[in-house]
């Protein structure tokens, strides 16, 4: 299905997966296989998924969840927005942490290359040396200072960015009974989907992906 390229990624490496395209495959011999495998062989594992799999298991667990969300509305809220304050909170300090050990260099860099220029104008370094000393430790500076910006736009966004139940529970509203898949359905309920290695249990071949919707993310329903 055309809609899912550039949504659904290898568990493995976190690469994506491009669709394979011959004249001379089937619709159900259809695939897509992990680019890192395609670009360098033997960079992964083979990795693919026939595309009548991979639409039958998203239209599985998009039915799965949605009935779920539909006849236990309450519970659904609460556990989602558990989810949310939890991975928010994981988030959050995982890149403010990072960010204090960025800011540190930055400072140290800015004390270091006042040093230099007060070096080169008291003639203890040539300015050749000066320029080639400066030069690299402006670009650290530099990268340094990108990694922190970015930081503090991931930060913003993980604040704004909160799951969010209700919204999902209106795209399920919308919905009164999914029997196949869309693009339109796609694209509202899903952001993303991983793909696991195939393996064999019982002496089956058995594929398991992870779909990260919209509004709420990944989400484990209880068993029962």
């Amino acid at each position: 299905m055309p809609v899912l390229s550039g949504m659904v990624f290898f568990a493995d490496c976190g690469k994506k997966l491009y669709q394979v395209r011959c004249k001379t495959l089937t619709a159900e011999k259809e695939h897509m296989v992990c680019s890192s495998y395609r670009k360098i062989r033997g960079g992964c594992s083979s990795h693919q998924i026939r595309n009548v799999v991979l639409e039958k298991l998203i239209l599985a667990d998009i039915q799965r969840i949605t009935a779920y969300a539909r006849n236990h509305e309450s519970e659904f809220i609460e556990m989602v927005t558990n989810l949310s304050e939890k991975e928010l909170s994981k988030s959050l300090k995982a890149n403010h942490k990072e960010l204090e050990q960025a800011n540190q260099p930055v400072t140290k860099l800015d004390t270091i290359i006042q040093k230099l220029y007060e070096d080169n104008l008291e003639g203890k370094i040539t300015d050749e040396r000066f320029i080639k000393l400066s030069t690299g430790y402006e670009q650290e500076q530099k990268d340094l200072e990108d990694r922190v910006n970015e930081l503090q736009s991931l930060i913003e966004t993980d604040k704004s960015n909160t799951l969010n139940a209700e919204s999902f529970l209106k795209l399920v509203r919308k919905y009164t009974d999914i029997l196949t898949l869309d693009a339109e359905i796609i694209r509202e309920f899903v952001e993303k989907v991983i793909v696991f290695k195939a393996e064999k249990i019982d002496g089956r071949r058995t594929q398991r992906i992870q779909i990260i919707y919209n509004c709420i993310g990944a989400v484990e329903l209880p068993n029962n």
